[in-house]
């Protein structure tokens, strides 16, 4: 994993209860659909994510986050969830901290292999996955043509 270094001011750790309204706050930000109390809680109870998932903080608010997740279904597989970033400090390096305390988390866990979700449109985050040694899966016809559309469009913003 590629190691990272946290802003002064900033403190990495994991969810602690309490911490629910700051990080719906960040998830409701961060253009995942609408995230309530209730949807919340009930995901937070998920294999993983209570004892695993990971927050940046700075005053006691949450600045950057992700849950771990483990891939239903799948086994020994691990999954990176939902990863926020507060949109006033993006570019700080707090994304790829929070990932890196899942990604660390879920492979001391015993998970042979850790993936994630994206859409093609989250270039930052897809650049950021890309440079952590995620790899794009082709699981369906038309990947590799979105795929080689969204190399083509991190080159162009580099």
């Amino acid at each position: 994993m590629p190691e990272y270094t946290i802003p002064e001011g900033y403190e990495l750790r994991g969810y602690l209860p309490g911490d629910e309204d700051s990080w719906l706050e960040a998830l409701n930000l961060g253009d995942f659909g609408e995230w309530d109390r209730r949807r919340f809680d009930e995901f937070i109870l998920g294999p993983e994510r209570t004892e695993g998932s990971v927050v940046a903080v700075k005053d006691g608010h949450i600045a950057a986050a992700t849950f771990a997740s483990e891939e239903v279904g799948v086994d020994c597989t691990g999954r990176v969830d939902f990863v926020v970033s507060r949109p006033e400090v993006r570019g700080l390096g707090l994304g790829r901290a929070v990932c890196t305390g899942v990604v660390r988390y879920l492979v001391n866990r015993g998970y042979e292999k850790v993936i994630l979700y994206t859409d093609d449109w989250r270039l930052p985050a897809i650049g950021l996955y890309l440079s952590m040694g995620f790899e794009p899966q082709m699981t369906r016809q038309d990947m590799p043509g979105r795929w080689q559309r969204v190399m083509e469009q991190l080159e162009v913003n580099r």
